[in-house]
């Protein structure tokens, strides 16, 4: 059986020389499971170009807000709705970009942690795009829509005491607010503000009520609404995914030790590896976010959801097969 890639070596704690690189090669199940992943990313890349693409079907709410581009101009933007329209489909692309980068980093020799910071950063654009389309109205995906891009704009790295810098932000915002206020929709500001706590937009009387759900809430959200059942176990796949992001792969379980050298003074040579199917137990996460953002954009485009079934049906029984052997032998 594969241990899987060796990527550095400890003992408690203790670090030791690890050996060359070039006798750290990937298994060949992982190549196996790159190849799936790239179908994924392929049988979802099909789908963006085709059938949930520009133009839209007609009768769509995707074609409605096409329509209704003119609807809701701010002090700079003209064309809103088309512009949340077309990024809807924009965040597959990037979903598929970065799963592509997981085979790409599968395949390599000598790597093993990275696939997972890439599936976390995948997992966390299905949902956001995910969160907008599954708005009840047109005004509530214009204000998930809004809100976001609002929060991205606070987000940038730009000088909070930098003359341009602050008024490029200031701009940006009244124009999401003008934009905001056409649909009926109030800005809502933190208490006691700093300059980079962005304010959100709200409906009439909602205020607080209405914040935008952490990222957090928001993955949990999306995996209930996957199928995904439980608040804990909702929650799960966020939390392991972050926990790789932020280096806790050790913490988190995902890493394995095994001995490959003799004991030099008490101390064991171990190499440190992640097995193929925790590797693909984890990033299969994000193929499952992607899923049930397509299912989503499907909806939005008047597509039957059969459509996406059947193009995402092998490369995803696949995936799961390899993440979880015992139960599909």
């Amino acid at each position: 059986m594969s241990l899987g890639r060796v990527d550095d070596f400890s003992h408690d704690g203790t670090v030791t020389t690890p050996p060359p690189r070039k006798r750290r090669s990937t298994p060949p199940g992982f190549h196996t499971f790159a190849d799936v992943v790239t179908q994924f990313a392929d049988a979802a890349d099909s789908l963006l170009h085709g059938e949930l693409s520009h133009p839209f079907l007609v009768g769509s709410e995707a074609l409605g807000d096409q329509a209704a581009r003119s609807d809701h101009e701010g002090t700079q933007s003209k064309q809103t709705l088309l512009t949340l329209a077309t990024q809807q489909v924009a965040a597959g692309f990037e979903q598929t970009d970065l799963l592509l980068g997981v085979a790409a980093v599968l395949r390599a020799d000598t790597v093993t942690l990275p696939p997972f910071p890439l599936a976390r950063t995948s997992a966390v654009i299905a949902a956001k795009a995910w969160y907008v389309l599954t708005a009840d109205s047109r005004e509530e995906r214009l204000r998930r829509f809004l809100n976001e891009e609002l929060a991205a704009l606070y987000d940038l790295p730009l000088p909070s005491d930098e003359e341009e810098a602050v008024t490029f932000r200031n701009d940006r915002t009244a124009d999401y607010l003008a934009v905001g206020a056409t649909a009926g929709l109030n800005p809502v500001y933190p208490k006691n503000r700093r300059p980079w706590d962005a304010p959100f937009l709200a409906r009439t009387g909602q205020r607080k009520s209405e914040a935008p759900p952490s990222e957090t809430q928001l993955m949990k959200d999306l995996y209930r609404a996957s199928g995904v059942h439980g608040d804990d176990l909702a929650g799960m796949p966020y939390k392991l995914l972050s926990a790789a992001a932020h280096g806790r792969f050790r913490q988190a379980g995902l890493v394995r030790h095994a001995p490959v050298g003799p004991s030099v003074g008490g101390v064991v040579t171990a190499a440190k590896y992640v097995p193929l199917e925790v590797t693909a137990q984890v990033t299969f996460y994000a193929a499952l976010a992607t899923g049930t953002y397509l299912y989503a954009l499907a909806q939005y485009t008047s597509v039957p959801e059969s459509v996406v079934l059947e193009r995402l049906q092998q490369p995803f029984a696949d995936w799961f097969a390899i993440a979880h052997p015992a139960t599909t032998a």
